[in-house]
C-alpha cells in the first residue's frame, strides 16, 4: 500500500528566523499524524543573521537533525553550544527532557531536515551524538546514517534505519524489506523519482507497507531520504 504526501499537503511556517514545512502535524486525519514510529519530518531553512528560534522542550522523543547546507548552532538548557556544518548528523535522545534552540551565525542559509521518532522506552537519560556523512564519496548508493545493527552508524532508541543518498538520473534502486512489521518511508530531498506509477518531486514523500521489494527510479538527479520504521509503537516506562 502507498500513502502519498504531496507538496501542497505540507504545513508551511514562516518566522523571523526562517521557514519550515512539516509533513506530519496535528490533524483529524491519521495520515498526517505520522508513519509508524516516525512522527515528524520537518524541513527548515534558517536565515543567516536572523533572530534565534526560541527554546523548545524535547521530551521522550528521538530527534535526528540532518544538516544539508550551511552551519547551524544548537544551544541547550545546560548552556552547551555546538556547531554543526553541512553533512553533519545530530541525534538527540531526549528522554527525561531537555530544552534546545537552533540558530544560524554563518554567512549562508542553513538547510536541514529534522526527523522525530517515538522511543521504545520512556523517561530515559538524555544522550546526544553526532557524525559526518559524505554523499559525494558514495554517489549512486545510500549512506546509512541511523541503524539498529551497524556499528559504524548512529543509533536511536527505536528499531529504525535512516539512509541518505545522491543519485544520477535514470538510476534504478532496489530496496528490500524482509519484515512485514516494518514500513518504508521515502522522501525526495531534491529531484524527481518514480515508484511504480507514482511520481514524486522535491519535498514529496510516500509511505509504503506490504511491499517486500521497492524499485526507485530517478527521473532527474536526486537526493533521497529513506527510512525503515516499525509500524506499531511499543513504549515502556523505565
Amino acid at each position: 500500500m502507498f500513502i502519498v504526501y504531496r507538496h501542497n499537503e505540507l504545513v508551511a511556517n514562516t518566522d523571523l528566523w526562517g521557514e519550515s514545512a512539516e509533513t506530519f502535524f496535528g490533524s483529524d486525519n491519521e495520515k498526517y499524524l505520522g508513519f509508524g514510529n516516525l512522527v515528524q519530518l520537518k524541513r527548515t531553512s534558517l536565515k543567516n543573521g536572523a533572530d534565534r528560534a526560541p527554546m523548545k522542550i524535547h521530551k521522550n522523543i528521538e530527534v535526528v537533525d540532518i544538516i544539508l547546507n550551511g552551519s547551524v548552532e544548537f544551544q541547550d538548557s545546560s548552556g552547551q553550544v555546538s556547531s554543526f556544518p553541512a553533512n553533519t548528523l545530530q541525534v538527540l535522545s531526549a528522554g527525561k527532557g531537555i530544552y534546545q534552540q537552533e540558530f544560524n551565525l554563518g554567512d549562508t542559509v542553513v538547510e536541514k531536515i529534522r526527523l522525530e521518532f517515538l522511543p521504545d522506552m520512556l523517561n530515559q537519560s538524555v544522550i546526544k551524538t553526532k557524525a559526518l556523512f559524505d554523499l559525494q564519496k558514495n554517489k549512486n548508493s545510500f549512506v546509512e546514517l541511523i541503524s539498529p545493527s551497524n556499528a559504524s552508524s548512529l543509533t536511536i532508541r527505536q528499531q529504525a534505519a535512516v539512509l541518505l543518498g545522491e543519485f544520477a538520473v535514470d538510476q534504478h534502486i532496489g530496496y528490500r524489506l524482509n519484515n512485514k512489521a516494518v514500513g518504508l518511508f521515502v522522501y525526495v530531498v531534491s529531484g524527481k523519482i518514480a515508484i511504480q506509477n507514482t511520481i514524486l518531486s522535491s519535498s514529496e514523500a510516500v509511505g509504503i507497507t506490504d511491499e517486500e521489494q521497492t524499485i526507485l527510479h530517478t527521473l532527474e538527479p536526486s537526493i533521497l531520504l529513506v527510512i525503515e520504521v516499525e509500524l506499531v509503537e511499543q513504549l515502556e516506562n523505565s
